[in-house]
């Protein structure tokens, strides 16, 4: 099987793993309580479309479908951008005061990350717009990664919210761990090979991963499940020695 076909195997998979979870979140009548997640797959679904079509009508070596993909992957990062302060926002349900600190500080990220994005772009004047998506996106994409991984060691201290959210941020964090990784590599590397392995395999089996986690996660996991206000959940005994060095 060549590296053609078997990538789109994985893209369609993912796109079935994705409309598949859609049905399930509007069956079980969760999709206005989980909004953020049921934006995120409309976008992914709109996206692939997109992507799929300029693809069919202009060729993938086209400028149309160049500019189709990266501004579409800005959408997509945006979206996740929304599902990580969606998620922070759950976590804070219980704390307002923690909420309007995170609030702020989600807020100074995004604004420092379109500055620097920007002044980043100094010598690209000709291409403003179209370098800075990518150079946005990228940067983007890094920091919540590095949110995420915040999130993720709240969620273990923290009982603000059910266990449903920690396996959702989970998900999260595998779909942006692996790429970020795997972009770290193609970077450092600057082999083709890599950056095509990371293509084909790495972006779609951990978007497949993320989509199964949170299949888990609203399939098996009933509802909020609500505690006392305050309340500090004890840490896992393999993360409390490194939660107490933060």
């Amino acid at each position: 099987m060549d590296q053609v076909t078997l990538s789109s195997i994985l893209s369609y998979t993912g796109v079935v793993f994705e409309a598949g979870l859609l049905v399930v979140l509007l069956r079980r009548r969760l999709a206005v309580d989980l909004w953020e997640i049921s934006l995120y797959l409309l976008t992914a679904l709109s996206v692939g479309a997109a992507r799929y079509y300029v693809l069919a009508r202009y060729g993938f070596a086209s400028q149309q479908y160049g500019t189709c993909y990266w501004a579409t992957d800005l959408l997509l990062v945006l979206a996740a951008f929304v599902l990580v302060v969606s998620f922070f926002r759950r976590a804070c349900s219980e704390n307002a005061e923690m909420w309007q600190f995170v609030k702020m500080l989600l807020g100074a990220v995004l604004i420092a990350i379109a500055v620097i994005s920007y002044f980043s772009l100094a010598n690209h004047r000709g291409e403003i717009f179209s370098s800075f998506t990518i150079e946005f996106s990228q940067n983007l994409y890094f920091a919540s990664l590095v949110l995420t991984t915040l999130l993720y060691l709240m969620t273990l201290r923290m009982d603000l919210a059910d266990e449903r959210l920690g396996l959702l941020v989970c998900g999260l964090g595998i779909e942006f761990a692996g790429p970020a990784a795997g972009l770290a590599l193609v970077h450092l590397t600057s082999v083709p090979e890599v950056s095509r392995l990371v293509g084909i395999y790495l972006i779609p089996l951990c978007d497949a991963g993320m989509i199964l986690t949170w299949f888990y996660a609203i399939s098996r996991i009933p509802g909020l499940a609500k505690v006392p206000q305050g309340r500090v959940k004890p840490a896992p005994a393999f993360a409390r020695g490194n939660i107490s060095h933060l």
